[in-house]
């Protein structure tokens, strides 16, 4: 972080003798150093609330060293109130400070961690907070308003820039400014922006929260995130789904590069936050994704030493360990490294359903030059799920059932089901300050999986009963035949500034590469389907039975191939025409083609964007964007509504999309409001289910998306921060020719209405102590493109609790949340149910 304009000065302190008045003997035992730091701090706290004035005895840590001391301790002191991470820093260093609280009462910190001096820690904590440090002699020190600095001739003086690690003192995304983020990564071709000053709807959901919200999967942060719809589950298939905007997202991103095409590579483990991009993204990351774009960045190395384990428990008897690792590898701080390390395993809230993970990941970073940065990323993963929640579907004529009939708790596939993935992905990024005019920026990204599954559907019959069935893909006699899906992606990008009179321009130019394909053990990956199951009624509860003897799995000799990429020339000006107004206007040509299994397409197409940005205030954005984008047709999935798909793997022709959007952002204080409203008018693609039996991917047709996006994230009041937003949408098919009855219809599996918010209240009577409380509701959506079968609306409450604490000056979070507090029993779409009530608790330590 870097302060431009810093009013605090610290005054030039000499050694001064120990002014502990506790017994020697105590400064050499921990536990007992302990024990009267907090009986100085509770004695404090007591003359406080006495007086108005709070007297910070020394304390037996570091009692023989002054002010000005060159000797540095650990720190881990939790965000709060300054008064109160005054009042700790003060006690654990040994010095005597002395203040009214009272003239620091609107004012919050985001804590201490590392290693400081004395000196350094006072002069990070009181940062930009406008006091100063006064020595009053004797060892003792009191605050005071920090008077402008000036010279004499009256004239405001800035001081030189101070640069401090951002990884010490940053406060963008914490919980302490309520999770309200500025910061945002390139977006495409774009850098150096604000999440302010973009003229995107965009959302942060930064390093903190993903901590704090985490379960057994990602899920929690779509139901948290105001603009994401769950589409389904993680943990139904490794696959976690949203839709935005009404739009399947197809996948998502890592770093800005494409991530494993079906989505399998997803976790947290090794993310510092995750960049939520809503509406078409043709010009910034290549064709597809209409409905917007999701990208975890990854966690980079930290510039102070960084040892934490997590120990988490997701309900059932499902635990996760984690360990990140960070720090310097040399003496300057010119190389660097984060290790991330998890498994998981165990038995999830669902009663059979099993999940066994395994996680590493490695990320390193080299300052070659003080212009010129690499970067290098692995990771490895395993996932197998034994015993998930089964999907449900109908036969022809019959209606669904409720959900109240269907017992969540307990898994209505069989235990010996399996779905297994390994992803494997590597990478590295460049970038060079070359001049002052020109950067240049390179990243590069590989990714290898491998899945098999077989698993149970259960279609519900007339006569009130269901059947099971059993399918198998890529399984084989000894789970060694596997699709295998390889990616390589890469992307360049120059930026050159310059000005044109007093306007200036950032010209960014580059070009974006995705290559896919993948590999097959057989032309036919699916083993027929087997009924293993007749007569089964829901009020019998889930029936279980040894997993039947089939036909051998029996591999061709051949092995299909499929390739598909796209490519992407990118041309855009960053221009700004002076502090109330700018222009963002770019171009791409892009360009997709495919082949294998008897398809061979090859599409081009000039793609714009405009974004014109209006600041009527310094704290107001406004601005009005317009984008096309190329999109890749759709690929048929292996499945839907867990029935196979009998065109599976087909993929459709590319299609042009557009959108308009216009939008407001506003600094409110300590909270960022954002608000859009949006069109989009795509081609239609849907599952054709009018036979249950023989379920076809089509695209025919249009439909138009018109919506309303507002979101609001930071700090409210002192004791309060939030997260909510609204989500409406008004969607509509158009022009459908294979089937005229469609038009007029809503899109599958589209709610019109997404409603969240969740509120953390800091108490005031007990610090660090967090109460965390929230909701999601999602409204009605259809599971049928005839719009007749309707699945019902559905609301979902958490509530929980967050403790920050400094034991023998190490940091320790607490956790508790309860997720689906009420137990509420819902479709999360056509097929799946949603999970029940879950205990989360866990527990991260910093060593």
């Amino acid at each position: 972080m870097v302060f431009r304009r810093l009013y605090l000065r610290l005054p030039a302190c000499t050694a001064s003798p120990a002014s502990s008045s506790f017994p020697t003997y105590f400064q050499d035992d921990t536990q007992q150093t302990f024990k009267i730091n907090v009986f100085i701090f509770a004695i404090n706290c007591i003359l406080a609330g006495l007086t108005g004035i709070a007297v910070l005895l020394p304390g037996p840590v570091l009692a023989a060293e002054s002010l000005g001391s060159a000797a540095s301790q650990e720190y881990a002191i939790p965000a709060g109130r300054l008064s109160d991470v005054l009042a700790q820093f003060a006690a654990t260093s040994g010095v005597q400070l002395v203040f009214d609280p009272a003239m620091l009462a609107d004012l919050r910190s985001n804590g201490l961690q590392g290693r400081y001096t004395v000196q350094e820690g006072f002069l990070l904590l009181l940062a930009n907070s406008g006091y100063e440090l006064v020595d009053t002699g004797g060892g003792s020190y009191s605050l005071r308003k920090a008077p402008a600095v000036g010279n004499p001739s009256g004239e405001a003086v800035v001081l030189p820039l101070m640069t401090v690690s951002a990884s010490t003192v940053a406060t963008d995304g914490t919980a302490a400014d309520g999770y309200r983020s500025r910061k945002v990564s390139q977006v495409g071709p774009w850098q150096g922006r604000e999440l302010d000053d973009l003229p995107y709807s965009m959302t942060v959901l930064p390093a903190e929260l993903l901590e704090n919200v985490r379960g057994a999967t990602v899920d929690q942060i779509f139901r948290i995130n105001p603009t994401t719809q769950i589409g389904r589950l993680q943990v139904d298939n490794n696959q976690p789904n949203v839709l935005m905007r009404g739009f399947n997202n197809q996948s998502f991103y890592r770093d800005g590069l494409a991530g494993s095409r079906y989505n399998h590579d997803v976790g947290l483990e090794n993310t510092e936050r995750v960049e939520v991009l809503s509406g078409l993204s043709g010009f910034l990351y290549g064709p597809g994704n209409v409905g917007g774009i999701v990208n975890f960045i990854t966690k980079r190395p930290t510039a102070e030493r960084l040892n934490r384990l997590t120990a988490r428990y997701n309900g059932g008897t499902n635990f996760h360990v984690h360990g990140d690792f960070g720090g310097p590898i040399d003496r300057d701080g010119r190389f660097g490294y984060r290790i991330n390390a998890a498994y998981q395993d165990g038995e999830l809230a669902v009663d059979r359903a099993k999940l066994r993970r395994t996680f590493l990941s490695a990320a390193f970073d080299w300052r070659v030059t003080d212009d010129l940065l690499l970067q290098a990323h692995v990771s490895d993963g395993d996932f197998l799920l034994t015993g998930a929640q089964t999907g449900f579907s109908l036969a022809t004529g019959v209606r669904r059932p409720s959900t109240r009939d269907i017992d969540n708790t307990r898994s209505w596939g069989q235990p010996w089901s399996e779905r297994y993935y390994k992803t494997t992905s590597y990478g590295a990024n460049l970038r060079w300050e070359a001049s002052d005019w020109l950067t240049l920026r390179a990243g590069w990204r590989e990714n290898d999986s491998k899945r098999y599954q077989q698993f149970v559907n259960n279609t519900f019959q007339a006569d009130g009963t269901y059947t099971q069935s059993y399918n198998s893909y890529g399984f084989g006699p000894d789970r060694n035949y596997y699709e295998v899906q390889e990616e390589r992606l890469y992307q360049v990008f120059a930026d050159i500034r310059f000005d044109t009179g007093t306007i200036s321009h950032t010209l960014s130019g580059g070009i974006q590469r995705t290559h896919h394909w993948n590999e097959y053990p057989t032309s036919d990956m699916w083993q027929p389907q087997v009924t293993i199951l007749t007569g089964a009624r829901l009020e019998n509860g889930p029936i279980y039975i040894p997993r039947p003897v089939f036909d051998p799995f029996v591999p061709h000799e051949s092995i299909p191939t499929f390739t598909r990429g796209s490519m992407t020339l990118n041309l855009g000006d960053d221009i700004r025409i002076n502090e109330q107004w700018s222009l963002l206007a770019g171009l791409a040509h892009s360009t997709i083609e495919g082949s294998g299994d008897g398809i061979e397409y090859d599409k081009s197409a000039i793609t714009p964007s405009l974004s014109l940005i209006y600041k009527p205030l310094s704290t107001v954005t406004t601005y009005a964007t317009y984008m096309e984008s190329l999109e890749q047709g759709g690929t048929a999935a292996s499945e839907f509504a867990g029935l196979p798909v009998v065109n599976a793997g087909e993929v459709m022709k590319p299609m042009v999309s557009r959108q308009y959007e216009i939008g407001t952002k506003w600094s409110l204080g300590g909270m960022l409001l954002s608000t859009a409203l949006f069109q989009i008018d795509k081609a239609l693609q849907y599952y054709d289910i009018s036979n249950p039996a023989a379920l076809v991917f089509v695209q025919d047709g249009r439909q138009q998306h018109r919506g309303l996006e507002f979101t609001a994230f930071g700090r409210v009041t002192e004791h309060w921060s939030l997260i909510g937003g609204l989500t409406v949408l008004d969607t509509v098919i158009r022009k459908q020719k294979q089937n005229p009855a469609l038009e007029g219809k809503r899109p599958v599996q589209v709610a019109e209405w997404l409603a969240k918010l969740r509120v953390e209240y800091d108490t005031p009577w007990i610090s660090g102590l967090t109460l965390v409380a929230g909701f999601n509701y999602t409204s009605d959506q259809y599971a049928d493109a005839m719009n007749t079968d309707r699945l019902p609306s559905y609301t979902l409450f958490d509530a929980g609790a967050r403790y920050v604490t400094s034991v023998a000056g190490r940091l320790l979070t607490l956790r508790f949340e309860t997720q689906n507090l009420t137990d509420k029993r819902y479709w999360v779409n056509g097929s799946i149910i949603g999970d029940p009530r879950t205990f989360i608790f866990s527990a991260s330590a910093d060593f």
